[in-house]
């Protein structure tokens, strides 16, 4: 019976979106992406099966490689087909290639006065390319999967724009523009609810891995993986602004020990690399 009371009680994220964002529908994650995940976590799949699932839709297939081929993906050499990046990179990490292109298709445009489409994925993958480098240098072997958490860790704003922009963009400026702020306080105050919420909610629903979901839900807290934490400091500027350089040197230095010269070169490499990830994702 007390199974039965907690299964009774357990949380729908689909319906606990719906009551926050006013019956927002969280949109399914595209068919083609779908299969070609459902490939890649089969054992039983060949690696000529899952490149055929991912090559069966023209445009996903050319932005893997695209993604993969980019200098903020930082392969020592040039990925020509899926069966090349399975053998090169594995199943785990190609499916952490591919969340971030399946999400993209499925989140809202936005065009607002306080954050456009662009900017958010030029955000987005400022983040990724720094949370990379970061986890680089400190635990390589969970690089791809910091890339995309870094990109993905802010996939509720575009929702949350979508269904209160007039509330919400005074948020999203306030934060841009106030170094002292921090956006969870403020997004409590005014929604009653955080876009850490609302993003771990929707990782749920679209079943993401259990890494980027604990990311979405935490990338403001320095028990996620540091690149992930220290990349959330990126605010939505064209250009990383001093005063944001300045606060992810120091606590890279303090929490991490990482060394400010190297930092402070990774914060310039991003903004140079993640031009050419963002054109992907548009």
């Amino acid at each position: 019976m007390g199974l039965l009371n907690f299964l009774k009680k357990k949380k729908n994220p689909r319906e606990e979106l719906r009551k926050k964002l006013k019956n927002f529908e969280l949109p399914y994650l595209p068919r083609a992406a779908l299969l070609a995940l459902e490939a890649i976590r089969d054992p039983k799949t060949s690696v000529k099966d899952i490149a055929q699932r991912v090559a069966a839709d023209p445009g996903l297939h050319l932005k893997v490689l695209r993604t993969v081929n980019s200098a903020a993906f930082g392969l020592p050499r040039q990925v020509n087909n899926i069966e090349h990046a399975v053998a090169l990179l594995g199943r785990a990490r190609l499916e952490s290639l591919l969340l971030p292109l399946a999400v993209k298709e499925a989140l809202p445009p936005i065009n607002t006065p306080c954050l456009d489409y662009k900017l958010f994925w030029l955000t987005a993958a400022k983040r990724g390319t720094l949370a990379r480098k970061i986890a680089h240098a400190l635990h390589p072997h969970y690089n791809v999967e910091a890339f995309s958490a870094g990109l993905l860790q802010d996939i509720a704003i575009p929702v949350i724009l979508n269904t209160f922009h007039e509330k919400y963009c005074p948020v999203i400026d306030t934060w841009n523009n106030d170094p002292e702020i921090e956006i969870l306080e403020i997004e409590k105050k005014t929604l009653g609810y955080d876009h850490q919420n609302v993003g771990h909610l929707m990782a749920e629903e679209w079943e993401l891995p259990a890494y980027l979901t604990e990311a979405i839900a935490k990338h403001h807290f320095p028990e996620v993986e540091p690149g992930i934490f220290l990349s959330s400091f990126l605010k939505y500027n064209k250009e990383t602004s001093q005063i944001e350089r300045e606060i992810i040197i120091e606590l890279a230095k303090e929490k991490f020990n990482l060394a400010p010269d190297a930092v402070n070169q990774m914060i310039s490499q991003t903004e140079k690399e993640a031009q050419e990830l963002a054109h992907i994702f548009l």
